[in-house]
């Protein structure tokens, strides 16, 4: 009859068992279609009774059961703590909605300053600027000089581009000079191919008037004569423009040489205005004169914004200290988390939802509290039920209380 009985409670037991399997897994389910943090019930919290047995076991579960006291006793510290804190926040949200008439209006007078103080605290940091914290430091060492620079750089550039004209202009008529010259060289040698030519022609034309002279016994005075003249003419000719070339070619040779000795001089000032206008490219870490103008623009608007944060935090400071020191008047406990806080203050919305969410804050903590000395009573009990279970039982709690 007794193992009937075993064998009936072992499967109620292993049914009990299964049924709280399934309901575990179709609460995990559930949890996770719904992405709620598991809690556990009250009763799945519940503190398990422990009967030791022996005397050596009921030490030990003394020696436990004081940890869990001294463990619920110091979060029970930690609670009220945090209870009172919250406790004296309500206080003072009573205190502050008590205030009217003229305090009244000052108050939401300093809240208000306060707010838009905040506000433009925001914009001022939220500032949507291209200039890097580097380049603003680099530019703070020459801030009494950028406005010269920049139009030094202006100038320089602007001169950079008459050189590099000047550079083209004067390659130009190298260029130029250089086809003249070779022009005149080429008709130089014409005059002398065109000299050889008619001293071959006026020699032929001799030898041919003494032959037909001992042989035809002609007259050849004339033809002699136009002869000589046809010799005069082209000799003076090709002189005078033999000369006209030389002439020309020296000419040339001089202006030649000028565009290269202005060439050469433009070249030194090209090299030293690109190693003025490099230098200061990377002095001020811009890439031209418009770009050095556009990080000025942008240097000024961060240093205004600058001055104006400064400000700001100034009548910020006196704002939160005027609103302390109202606030103190009307003995409200914490002061300065109400600085943070304004907006509650001016919308009383805000304020109630600030109050229900204290209101909870302190319900959490009740429970807490509750909890943790319902605990600390129960393991007193359990104590006081090992020290009267046995003979020995008042010593081995009062041996574990000495240590």
């Amino acid at each position: 009859m007794a193992f009937w009985h075993r064998k009936k409670k072992k499967q109620n037991s292993l049914r009990a068992e299964e049924n709280a399997q399934e309901q575990n897994l179709s609460q995990e389910v559930a949890e996770e279609m719904t992405g709620e943090e598991k809690r556990l019930s009250e009763k799945e919290l519940a503190a398990e009774r422990v009967v030791p047995k022996g005397k050596a076991e009921q030490k030990r579960f003394v020696q436990a059961c004081l940890e869990s006291i001294r463990e619920c006793e110091r979060q029970t510290e930690i609670a009220r703590a945090e209870y009172g804190q919250v406790t004296e926040y309500l206080t003072d949200i009573q205190k502050i909605d008590r205030i009217a008439g003229e305090e009244r209006e000052k108050l939401l007078e300093l809240c208000k300053r306060i707010q838009r103080l905040l506000q433009e605290r925001n914009q001022y940091k939220n500032r949507t600027l291209t200039i890097t914290e580097r380049q603003m430091r680099r530019f703070d060492r020459y801030q009494d000089e950028l406005i010269d620079e920049i139009k030094k750089m202006y100038e320089n550039e602007m001169y950079q581009k008459a050189i590099d004209s000047d550079m083209k202009h004067l390659e130009a008529e190298k260029a130029y000079i250089k086809e003249n010259q070779r022009e005149i060289a080429g008709r130089q040698d014409f005059l002398k191919k065109l000299a050889k030519g008619i001293s071959g022609l006026i020699g032929s034309l001799i030898v041919l008037f003494i032959l037909l002279y001992f042989n035809l016994d002609s007259n050849m005075t004339y033809p002699y004569i136009g002869t000589l003249a046809l010799a005069a003419v082209s000799a003076v000719v090709i002189f005078t423009e033999s000369n006209k070339n030389r002439y020309e070619i020296t000419l040339s040779e001089k202006k030649y040489n000028k565009a290269v000795e202005l060439l050469n001089r433009t070249k030194i000032k090209y090299v030293n205005n690109v190693s003025v206008l490099d230098y200061n490219r990377e002095k001020f870490g811009v890439k031209n004169a418009a770009d050095f103008e556009e990080l000025w623009g942008e240097y000024c608007k961060a240093k205004e914004y600058e001055r104006r944060f400064r400000e700001n935090t100034e009548q910020l400071s006196k704002s939160n200290d005027a609103l302390q020191q109202q606030l103190d008047r009307h003995e409200v406990s914490d002061t300065e988390v109400w600085l943070v806080q304004t907006y509650a203050i001016l919308d009383d919305r805000e304020m109630v939802e600030i109050r229900h969410d204290l209101n909870q804050r302190r319900q959490k903590l009740r429970e807490q509290i509750r909890y943790n000395t319902e605990v600390k009573e129960d393991y007193e009990k359990q104590i006081r039920e090992v020290a009267g279970s046995s003979e020995n039982g008042s010593e081995i709690v009062e041996e574990v209380l000495d240590k």
